[in-house]
């Protein structure tokens, strides 16, 4: 009896470790990613968060440390590279993230909070409302696109609202099927 369990534990600890994945846990500037990531990853995520950071600022980057620490895990690593590359952008000095702005995916520029733009937006449709409308819409459609862009070049709020009527004409109906463009 006292064989055969043995035999039953061994076979156990042997279909455990023909199960194991070697894995990584990643850091970027000593903050722990969430998750595991399959060994590639990292090196991908790194090399095309350098290439995107020197497209970005026209030239060679320093990028944040990044570590890796070795894991045995019976589950398969469920992390990305682009999880790894957005970490390392986000710390990278010069870079920032940005809301492209895009009207029937032709790009406008990016803004920084895409809330702020939808909020002057709302208040540009509303002043110029005519008394007979009931509401305004853009004639257009409207869309948002997370992207990375060197600090500072980010389109002012004020001007992307006049670009964005400028391509995207604001319309008035009067709730009864009456519409009239701006």
């Amino acid at each position: 009896m006292g064989r055969k369990l043995l035999l039953l534990v061994l076979a156990l600890v042997f279909m455990a470790a023909a199960n194991l994945r070697l894995c990584c846990a990643v850091a970027v500037e000593g903050r722990e990613l969430e998750g595991l990531y399959p060994l590639y990853a990292v090196d991908r995520g790194r090399t095309a968060a350098s290439a995107a950071a020197e497209e970005i600022s026209s030239g060679a980057v320093r990028l944040p440390e990044l570590s890796k620490s070795y894991r045995l895990s019976l589950r398969p690593a469920q992390g990305e590279s682009a999880q790894i590359s957005s970490a390392i952008l986000d710390s990278t000095a010069g870079v920032e993230l940005y809301q492209g702005v895009y009207i029937n995916s032709v790009y406008l520029g990016s803004v920084e909070q895409r809330e702020e733009l939808l909020g002057e937006l709302r208040r540009f449709i509303t002043g110029q409302l005519p008394s007979w409308a009931e509401h305004g819409y853009l004639s257009q459609e409207l869309s948002f696109k997370e992207q990375y862009g060197r600090t500072g070049g980010a389109t002012p709020v004020e001007d992307m609202v006049l670009l964005v009527s400028g391509m995207a004409p604001v319309m008035y109906s009067d709730g009864e099927g009456y519409v009239a463009r701006a």
